[in-house]
């Protein structure tokens, strides 16, 4: 299910660390060694946008670059992004990252980078069984709706709120880190969501990425599901690819210049 033959240079923000790397469209795969930055204190999009451009310089990259943001984009500006800087709700925050004199990116909401990714080199299988739901578990809780081969964009399952909270302070992988969380007592805080989403949803299959998929089989095994769940093609490496692949479609003038 390949969807180009060249390369491009992918970059995931997440709250706590951005990391990109030049991925291989044809193989979707990385081309090269992931370059590292951490997320800036106070996480402003002219900062995260200075550190995409010190990643792309150490890759030796110029040009487009596709970017995954925590958070929904809209318009000029980016919702729901908690653990980023505030600024990014302000009208034309995301300008910087757009400019070509700035970070020159094509943006993507990070889970939605990590379905697409997953449409375009995963099973074939999604092009025709229905709705699959991807969950990334990071710093927060992110999620994409796969249909017969299309994108849902800017899905926040994560923010549903149950009796003891939302989805995402306390089953997403900063939860799991902070309080030790072993499977058993993180499958006790996630199953209630996952129940809720299943009968909302009704979705044929489960796909989870982020950190989460280090240890798919220690965590997932502890739910209680009707239908499969699996690990995310690209495992932690979803969301650069998915990026880069969105500004691949963009170059090409594919469905707009951007997936919003």
């Amino acid at each position: 299910m390949s969807d180009g033959t060249a390369a491009q240079l992918g970059i995931d923000v997440g709250g706590t660390t951005i990391k990109g790397a030049v991925v291989d469209l044809a193989a979707g795969d990385l081309a090269g060694g992931i370059h590292t930055e951490p997320t800036p204190p106070e996480a402003s999009p002219s900062d995260v946008a200075a550190a995409i451009g010190r990643i792309a310089a150490t890759a030796g990259w110029s040009g487009p670059v596709g970017v995954a943001l925590p958070g929904v984009i809209d318009g000029s500006c980016l919702r729901h992004a908690p653990n980023l800087s505030s600024a990014w709700e302000e009208n034309g925050a995301l300008a910087c990252l757009r400019a070509p004199e700035g970070a020159n990116a094509v943006l993507i909401n990070d889970a939605d980078a990590a379905g697409l990714a997953e449409l375009t080199y995963g099973d074939a299988g999604l092009d025709r069984d229905g709705l699959t739901i991807v969950l990334t578990f990071g710093t927060g809780i992110g999620s994409a709706l796969l249909h017969n081969g299309d994108l849902i964009a800017n899905s926040e399952l994560g923010g549903l709120v149950g009796s003891n909270g939302s989805f995402e302070e306390i089953a997403s992988g900063r939860a799991i880190s902070s309080e030790e969380l072993s499977p058993v007592e993180w499958a006790r805080r996630a199953q209630p969501f996952f129940d809720e989403l299943e009968t909302m949803l009704n979705p044929s299959r489960w796909v989870v990425g982020g950190g989460l998929s280090e240890n798919f089989d220690r965590f997932a095994s502890r739910l209680r599901l009707s239908k499969p769940i699996s690990v995310a093609h690209l495992g932690v490496h979803a969301g650069v690819v998915g990026a880069a692949v969105a500004a691949s479609r963009a170059g090409r003038g594919r469905e707009g210049s951007e997936l919003r």
